[in-house]
């Protein structure tokens, strides 16, 4: 390679040589050279791309390069990619790493991209007094005492209340637990009710469950799963969002993600209400829907797995939209989507996934059956057709 044809080389060998790179070089290159200097200086690259710069042929390495890059990325690579390309993949090859690393503005194909793992156990916890507490700060702690009840945070995926003894209060003292995007935690309650509560999600409950005559609990916003601790003296109502449901010990689930709230049965039985005091009662394997926009309220015969799968470490689709599906893994694994177009919305998609696999390797899945393509870039998942 000729070297005096390329500025970006020269302030590269000089920054290596611990030089302070000529101002009039600086002057002369471009955005997107600077951008690739920064990234071998923040990685420590410099000396490798140097020594490799010594030895390399422009010709024959980019003959070696161009069977492994692909087609579309061969065909419309800007010539500084291109150096940088051959520049790049022996040195990230030899550590192991994505050879595509140029800090490029265009989104990377999911076969380049290198995706940094959810962690998934993640949740805050406020307090009645208004303090926060980050539980995945707390792992195997003993948090507070309120009204007779202790507040303990195990392995970071389960937050507990136990009564200690007799709670004086009458009054029901409220807490939140607030789950972000791409995680989830689960609860137990000082009656023995245990809820999962899924990915941006929201949820106030009393402290001291027992402490009056109903046990009242409010699902802000998402999706919770419960098995309500059975207590014929003392009805569980899930308030949320216009539709309360009134359980006296059973196991269901509710989604409160779109204008459209449904409670699905799994074991039990429940009353769903509206403001309007319409009501319907459910047995297992059926659905109450309430559309917020209409405040009507119905039920349905459904197949309950899908509804409650993400619960169990799963998650199925029967012939969802690829919108649907996506709004599931952005939740999920909390990246943003972009589709290319409103036509691919519509394509339909059928198949149950392992919940906790890694996004890359579901994404895979989905390329593979749908007839879609997806690139990355940052935490956006951009969807074309292929």
């Amino acid at each position: 390679m000729n070297t005096t044809e390329h500025i970006w080389i020269k302030v590269i060998q000089q920054l290596n040589n611990n030089e302070k790179p000529d101002q009039q070089l600086m002057a002369k290159l471009s955005t997107e050279e600077r951008e690739l200097i920064q990234a071998l200086e923040d990685d420590k690259m410099l000396n490798s791309a140097s020594n490799f710069i010594q030895k390399m042929n422009e010709n024959d390495a980019w003959n070696e390069v161009k069977p492994k890059l692909p087609i579309k990325t061969v065909r419309f690579l800007p010539q500084l990619l291109r150096y940088a390309a051959i520049l790049l993949l022996p040195i990230l090859l030899l550590g192991g790493g994505i050879f595509y690393y140029i800090k490029s503005n265009q989104p990377v194909e999911l076969s380049l991209a290198k995706l940094e793992p959810t962690d998934h156990n993640r949740a805050t916890l406020v307090l009645s007094d208004g303090r926060s507490v980050e539980l995945s700060k707390n792992e195997n702690q003993k948090l507070s005492e309120i009204a007779g009840t202790s507040i303990t945070n195990k392995n970071k995926e389960l937050l507990s209340y136990q009564q200690d003894g007799n709670a004086n209060a009458t009054e029901q003292i409220f807490n939140k637990l607030i789950i972000p995007r791409g995680a989830e935690y689960k609860l137990a309650l000082a009656d023995g009710t245990v809820v999962m509560i899924n990915s941006a999600s929201v949820l106030r409950f009393p402290v001291n469950i027992n402490a009056t005559n109903s046990r009242n609990v409010y699902l802000e916003q998402g999706e919770a799963y419960f098995k309500v601790a059975k207590n014929p003296n003392k009805p569980f109502i899930v308030h949320a969002n216009g539709m309360d449901v009134r359980v006296l010990g059973t196991t269901f689930n509710v989604n409160t993600y779109t204008k459209t709230i449904r409670t699905t049965l799994v074991e039990g039985r429940v009353e769903a209400q509206n403001a309007n005091n319409q009501k319907v009662i459910l047995s297992p394997n059926e659905q109450a829907i309430f559309n917020q926009q209409t405040n009507a309220l119905t039920k349905a015969d459904v197949d309950v797995a899908p509804f409650v799968a993400w619960a169990n470490g799963k998650i199925i689709y029967e012939e969802s939209t690829l919108d649907e599906v996506m709004q599931t893994l952005s939740l999920w694994y909390d990246y943003d989507v972009e589709f290319k177009s409103d036509k691919i919305k519509a394509i339909h998609f059928s198949g149950e996934i392992e919940r906790y696999k890694d996004i890359k390797t579901i994404l895979n899945i989905i390329e593979q059956t749908g007839g879609v393509k997806f690139s990355i870039k940052n935490r956006r998942i951009y969807v074309d057709q292929r």
